[in-house]
């Protein structure tokens, strides 16, 4: 049984900074934001094995997936992170993460189009927001330059053992203590998702992890209430950019529904 550590992870469990403080700055903004993932593929299938996601909060939420949810006919993977680990940095420490992100220009990298090529089975994607900028990273190969050292300082803030399958020219120096490792109770999981959707109903990221991860264990009347709370969330939109996929909220939630649990 996990549980007890997980569901406690956010209020009880920070992960501490080693190393001093830094002075007062504007680092983090309030829309600070980094999520990482690790993409599969599998024939048709691209899937999401791994995710590391920050805010400005310090509230990091990291997880892997061995089971996802697939569609039959078009190939689409949702993630079903059966392995999850969350906890919150010291306020210092998502600070110095921030600002060591802007020192190193992540507001103005660019990938090359031949990195994203050069290796199609294994890739990462890197979405970063901070003030006004964004960027939507993909890559794979071996990372170099600018990419390696964004890598490098996101490995340095995952628990002890857990990696990035990605090849890196920079070496990973850890700089926290005392994080949960990853548990994998999903009873827990899924109180620990809906905790975080309390504090943040609009996180669309954790709001499908949580409906991904209801229809694998249920009931249906929980799998239901997150899928229409994932369709209030888009209400309005009339497009949305699904990787490549041109789809309507609508028929994504069509696609989302097959998965339901019978009862």
């Amino acid at each position: 049984m996990l549980s007890k550590r997980l569901l406690l992870a956010i209020p009880l469990l920070l992960g501490s900074c080693i190393g001093d403080g830094l002075p007062p700055s504007v680092w983090p903004p309030p829309n600070f934001r980094l999520v990482v993932e690790e993409l599969h593929r599998e024939g048709r299938s691209v899937h999401t094995v791994r995710r590391f996601q920050v805010d400005a909060e310090g509230t990091v939420i990291y997880g892997t997936s061995s089971q996802p949810l697939v569609d039959d006919k078009s190939g689409a993977s949702w993630p079903v992170f059966d392995r999850l680990s969350i906890y919150r940095l010291e306020p210092k420490c998502v600070r110095a993460l921030a600002r060591r992100l802007d020192r190193i220009g992540i507001g103005e990298l660019v990938v090359p189009a031949s990195g994203v090529e050069a290796d199609k089975d294994i890739g990462l994607v890197i979405r970063w927001r901070a003030f006004q900028q964004k960027r939507n990273l993909p890559t794979s190969g071996r990372l170099r330059g600018q990419m390696a050292e964004v890598m490098a300082i996101v490995s340095a803030h995952l628990p002890d053992g857990e990696q990035f399958e990605a090849k890196m020219s920079k070496p990973v120096v850890t700089v926290l203590r005392g994080v949960p490792a990853p548990a994998t109770e999903a009873e827990g999981a899924l109180a620990a998702y809906r905790q975080r959707l309390a504090a943040d109903p609009e996180d669309e990221d954790v709001l499908l992890a949580a409906y991904a991860l209801a229809c694998k264990t249920g009931p249906r009347e929980a799998a239901e209430e997150l899928l229409q709370q994932w369709q209030t969330l888009k209400e309005g939109q009339r497009t949305s950019a699904f990787g490549d996929s041109q789809e309507t909220p609508a028929q994504r939630a069509k696609l989302l529904a097959q998965f339901l649990p019978k009862s």
